[in-house]
């Protein structure tokens, strides 16, 4: 980084003028907000000053939880065993990523339990992301919009999993670490980066090729003469597929064996991509809506347009000012992060990807830290309000 993007924010040429420590305390105001607003709607889960891990380990917590205790399991399942009762073929913990459950067992080392761990790794990770956040584009704004723009970042939707024992605040802060260290031109701690969050939430996966894209692009159009080692390294984000395989094959012998057991798990048959979406949207009869009754389920539609619009309204943002030749990287990247995500969720992924794994977008936010002021505030409330709405589902209908 060159002495004058040290002191610009990369978009605008505004100088920054944020100090770290009020950059922390905005990062903890934001944080404490979106925590008020993700439990709302759910009496016992409204006090944001109450630590307690069973009131946020809900269904695939538990196996998470499993995983850093016992390690990772993958088998046939035995005759006459309930899975089988259901067609699945295999049993095991397979089909859950290992990333955040080697943190839990790390802290898990200090003596904390590991329901314990697990809630204050989600609870940190997204303070993280926050941070990070401000520090690559909320840095040069005004105290009360760079307030706004975390807000945002911190109620995105799925943001409930964020909070709870789940791995996707984790994979969220690694992401926004490496879009932010792609924007420096440090593709590769990008690179590491992506791969570690893509070992801890599949829809990490997802952001890595959205930044791939990305680097390619403007390394093509601005930096030619580097284009084949910055295209490599630009796809050495997707490297936590191959660790993942290496992974499995050294535990339970499979090197497929996550994509084994996530297979017999996909929810309706589905006959064209995006079938799926539909029913979510449309018919509200998915498995997941089913679920969680009627209001849960309008409520999973509702969150599903919003995700949908926000990342579209930020990647039309971003196309806009690239066409008049004002965007840059800082820009680009989340933009293409977000909609790259909302895309695949649409077209391949079931109608529990809305609840949770669309948190993965939430990067693109920050191409709207520009918008009007009553337009982000706007944003702010109505995204804000499907969370709370929505969140009531996660304690509601995913109890112990």
């Amino acid at each position: 980084m060159d002495a004058t993007s040290q002191k610009l924010d990369g978009d605008g040429g505004q100088p920054r003028r944020g100090s770290i420590a009020s950059g922390a305390l905005l990062t903890a105001v934001a944080w404490f907000l979106s925590r008020v607003i993700v439990g709302a709607a759910w009496g016992p889960s409204r006090n944001p000053l109450i630590f307690s891990p069973s009131l946020w380990t809900r269904v695939d917590s538990f196996n998470y939880l499993l995983i850093a205790e016992h390690g990772s399991t993958f088998g046939s399942c035995p005759p006459g065993s309930v899975p089988r009762f259901f067609g699945m073929r295999y049993c095991g913990s397979a089909a859950w990523l290992p990333g955040y459950p080697w943190v839990i067992r790390a802290l898990h080392s200090t003596s904390l339990s590991f329901e314990d761990c697990g809630l204050l790794i989600s609870w940190l990770a997204l303070a993280v992301a926050m941070f990070l956040v401000w520090l690559g584009w909320a840095r040069a704004l005004s105290k009360i919009r760079a307030l706004l723009l975390l807000v945002l970042f911190g109620v995105f939707p799925g943001a409930v999993y964020n909070f709870a024992l789940f791995p996707t605040s984790l994979a969220l802060a690694l992401v926004v670490g490496a879009i932010l260290a792609a924007t420096r031109k440090r593709h590769a701690v990008a690179a590491l980066l992506m791969t570690c969050a893509g070992l801890c939430y599949p829809s990490a996966w997802f952001a890595a090729g959205g930044l791939a894209i990305g680097i390619i692009l403007v390394t093509y159009f601005r930096e030619r003469a580097v284009f084949i080692p910055r295209a490599l390294w630009a796809l050495a984000g997707l490297g936590s597929l191959l660790a993942l395989g290496f992974y499995d094959a050294w535990t339970v012998g499979h090197f497929n064996a996550f994509f084994l057991a996530q297979r017999q798990s996909g929810g309706q048959a589905k006959t064209f991509p995006g079938q799926e979406f539909f029913l979510t949207i449309f018919k509200r009869n998915s498995d997941v809506q089913r679920q969680i009754g009627a209001f849960g389920g309008a409520m999973l539609a509702v969150q599903a347009i919003v995700a949908i619009a926000v990342s579209g309204l930020a990647a039309a943002t971003t196309a806009i000012r690239w066409r008049r030749r004002e965007g840059d990287p800082a820009a680009l990247y989340p933009a293409l992060v977000g909609i790259v995500v909302v895309l695949f969720l649409i077209l391949v992924s079931n109608a529990g990807a809305w609840t949770r794994s669309v948190a993965l977008a939430a990067p693109c936010v920050v191409c709207l830290r520009r918008i009007p002021t009553p337009l982000l505030c706007a944003l702010v409330v109505m995204v804000g309000l499907t969370t709370a709405l929505m969140s009531r589902s996660f304690f509601l209908f995913y109890g112990p």
